[in-house]
């Protein structure tokens, strides 16, 4: 299955399923300052459906944590996926069409994820919840992690940029698609009509900051 609108077309391919649910996830991955939350915006409005940012899922805790240059632990990550996945999975069963922004630097954290598909077999990786990398190069990362620390945007410590891509692990089997990011769009690349591409061709037009 293909999922389109009037402004996107998709060549995001979605498996025939023996059940009746229609929905479908995308999930925008990548290290911190990929652009996960700003293409995941675009991306939501673009197919009229619902845009989840997983920072917003994560404890004080692990704000804090994050803030202060510490990695999570896996004590500090399992839970925080966990409710991720349940949230896509009630979207699913009400057969909504979502996009979260959410790291998913590990295999098994992305296996978390799919297992929101209630037909999911684990390791079989033919869910309903799909995942596109957004891939940007080290130095254009740490770039803007420093820009949006000083702006008091995020609390992700650039610090902690290393220890991400470092845990950056991609099976090919998984069948993910990769983007690769050069810039962060901004509005005058909207303005300007231009489009991004992220397994999908999507114009990026005025209406979309309506």
């Amino acid at each position: 299955m293909l999922l389109t609108s009037n402004t996107c077309n998709f060549v995001v391919n979605f498996p025939k399923m023996t059940s009746d649910f229609k929905g479908k996830a995308i999930v925008l991955m990548g290290v911190s300052g990929a652009g996960k939350s700003t293409i995941g915006q675009m991306l939501g409005r673009a197919v009229h459906g619902r845009f989840l940012d997983a920072d917003d899922y994560h404890s004080e805790a692990n704000k804090e944590k994050m803030k202060n240059g510490i990695p999570l632990s896996e004590e500090d990550r399992v839970p925080w996926l966990e409710a991720l996945r349940n949230t896509l999975r009630r979207g699913l069963v009400d057969n909504e069409t979502l996009v979260l922004a959410c790291s998913a630097l590990q295999k098994r954290y992305r296996e978390i994820l799919r297992s929101a598909d209630p037909n999911y077999e684990p390791g079989s990786y033919a869910s309903i919840v799909k995942f596109v990398l957004l891939d940007v190069g080290a130095e254009v990362l740490a770039a803007r992690l420093v820009k949006r620390a000083a702006e008091g945007k995020h609390f992700m410590s650039a610090k902690l940029l290393q220890t991400q891509l470092d845990l950056l692990q991609i099976d090919e089997a998984e069948g993910i698609l990769t983007n690769h990011m050069t810039k962060l769009l901004d509005q005058s690349t909207l303005y300007n009509g231009g489009h991004v591409s992220i397994g999908i061709s999507l114009p990026l037009q005025e209406t979309f900051l309506r």
